[in-house]
């Protein structure tokens, strides 16, 4: 009887482990999307911004050709 229950607590202790193991790879999961997707937009954002300070760029180059 003894050896079934510490068996039992044995099976216990390791559902336990991998639950946690479970929710901390979600968390870190989740982590690295969310630092993912502030790359995206950081880089859309600079390249949004690249492309207008080179309009301005090409309207003075017009302006100054005139």
């Amino acid at each position: 009887m003894k050896n079934i229950e510490e068996i039992e607590k044995k099976a216990i202790r390791a559902v336990k482990i991998s639950l946690a193991s479970i929710a901390i790879s979600l968390f870190l999961g989740i982590l690295s999307l969310w630092v993912l997707l502030n790359q995206v937009t950081v880089s859309v954002s600079i390249d949004k911004k690249i492309t207008k300070i080179e309009k301005q760029l090409a309207d003075i180059k017009k302006v100054e050709s005139k």
